[in-house]
C-alpha cells in the first residue's frame, strides 16, 4: 500500500551536520565578558559628567581660626551668578578686571603690595574671602593665581562669610 501525501524530506541533499568541537573544560570563553565590559566602559563615558568647572558647594566649618585682616592681604571673592566669573575685589572694595589675564597680573601687584605694607612686621599670608554661593572652580583659580606668584608665601587661608 503507498501513502499518499506524505514527503520524505530525508533523502533531500542536505550537508550533514558537523558535530561542534569541544573545547577542553579548563576553557572558557571570555568574548561575552568583554562585550559586558565595554558596553559598561561606554555607558559611563556618555553617561558622565567631564567638567572640571562644575560647580560644588563649600561646606561649613564646624570650627577654624580667627585670622586677623590686619595680618593679612585680603581678596574678597563675590558671586556674578549665572555663568560669569567671579567678581574679585581688593580690601578696599575696588574691583580687580574681568579679563583674566589682567585680573592675574593685577592681583599679584596688589599682594605684592599688601604684602610688603607693614604694621610692625610684614603680612606673609593672603585671605580669600567669598560668599557662601561662590563657585569652587573660582577659590581654586584665586588659590592658583597666589600660590604661582607667591611661592614662598606662609598661608593662604580661605575664609566664607557668616549670615
Amino acid at each position: 500500500m503507498m501513502s499518499q501525501g506524505f514527503i520524505d524530506d530525508d533523502d533531500d541533499d542536505d550537508e550533514p551536520a558537523m558535530p561542534r568541537k569541544k573545547r577542553p573544560e579548563e576553557e572558557m570563553d571570555i568574548t561575552p565578558m568583554i562585550d559586558i565590559t565595554f558596553l559598561l566602559l561606554i555607558f559611563f563615558v556618555v553617561a558622565s559628567k567631564m567638567d572640571p568647572t562644575q560647580t560644588g558647594k563649600i561646606p561649613e566649618a564646624t570650627n577654624g581660626l580667627a585670622i586677623s585682616a590686619k595680618d593679612s592681604a585680603v581678596i574678597f571673592i563675590e558671586p556674578a551668578g549665572g555663568d560669569s566669573p567671579a567678581i574679585l575685589r581688593r580690601y578696599d572694595g575696588s574691583e580687580f578686571s574681568k579679563d583674566e589675564e589682567t585680573a592675574t597680573s593685577e592681583i599679584v601687584e596688589y599682594l605684592t603690595g599688601e604684602l610688603e605694607k607693614s604694621i610692625g612686621t610684614n603680612k606673609n599670608q593672603v585671605m580669600l574671602l567669598g560668599d557662601a554661593e561662590v563657585k569652587v572652580s573660582e577659590v581654586t583659580r584665586v588659590q592658583k593665581i597666589v600660590g604661582d606668584a607667591f611661592q614662598d608665601l606662609e598661608f593662604t587661608y580661605i575664609a566664607v562669610k557668616e549670615q
